[in-house]
């Protein structure tokens, strides 16, 4: 949705069009729903041919909130879930990483995240606290 106004802005109704595009966009309760809002906009406002728009809605699973709501994501956005997995991969591969390479790259960077998450769970359980009050709760844990 970011790219909206530089996608959009030069149409003459890209208000009513960026009005139109959030409430499909947030406000769709179900698939179906999202798909035939989606469609009557194009006919609407003539954008049956807009590459860009045909994009978004080819990849509408990825990012429309009414597909991605059964997926937890720990209230992240959309934009924070791609910089994390942008900055995730960012160590090992860049722009002129071949695919070759990015396959064993990303398998160093999946094999050193269960490695992180190994010592963090071991280093959890061979850890004790001290506790800061004496209340029964607390010493559950």
């Amino acid at each position: 949705m970011k790219k909206v106004p530089e996608k959009l802005g030069v149409l003459a109704e890209y208000k009513a069009i960026k009005k139109t595009l959030k409430g499909i966009v947030y406000e769709s309760v179900e698939p179906q729903e999202f798909g035939e809002g989606w469609h009557r906009m194009n006919e609407d406002y003539g954008l049956e041919k807009n590459e860009w728009l045909s994009s978004l809605f080819l990849d509408s699973a990825r990012w429309v909130p009414i597909y991605v709501r059964a997926v937890f994501w720990a209230r992240m956005s959309t934009t924070q879930r791609s910089e994390s997995m942008n900055a995730f991969f960012d160590e090992y591969v860049n722009s002129k990483t071949s695919l070759r390479q990015f396959v064993e790259q990303y398998d160093n960077a999946l094999r050193s995240k269960v490695e992180k998450e190994n010592k963090a769970d071991f280093d959890s359980l061979n850890s004790s606290y001290q506790l800061m009050t004496s209340h029964y709760f607390g010493k559950q844990f």
